[in-house]
């Protein structure tokens, strides 16, 4: 938990919009508000973490370690042409 609220706060963005960017980062696509928001719960209330929030936020702390300039636009992914057919279903493994 520590490393996505240290990350959101570098960000200056919410730990909800963290978790928004890393799925956008992991997936190339945009989730759907209903799935992020019961990933996020999930997160909130029993500290599951999704692997790809977890590995997005490292990257921007291993970034700001390594003396790059952290900002959203270096995590996001820009101009993505839409996605064709079903959205892959979000998913978890706990990290600890």
């Amino acid at each position: 938990m520590h490393t996505i609220s240290k990350a959101a706060h570098l960000l200056k963005i919410s730990e909800f919009k963290l978790f928004s960017e890393a799925y956008l980062t992991w997936f190339g696509d945009r989730a759907d508000d209903k799935d992020l928001t019961q990933v996020f719960s999930q997160f909130i209330m029993f500290g599951e973490l999704p692997i790809w929030a977890d590995q997005f936020a490292r990257s921007v702390l291993d970034d700001l370690e390594a003396n790059r300039q952290v900002n959203l636009n270096s995590f996001s992914t820009l101009n993505l042409s839409p996605r064709m057919g079903k959205r892959p279903e979000i998913s978890f493994s706990i990290v600890r």
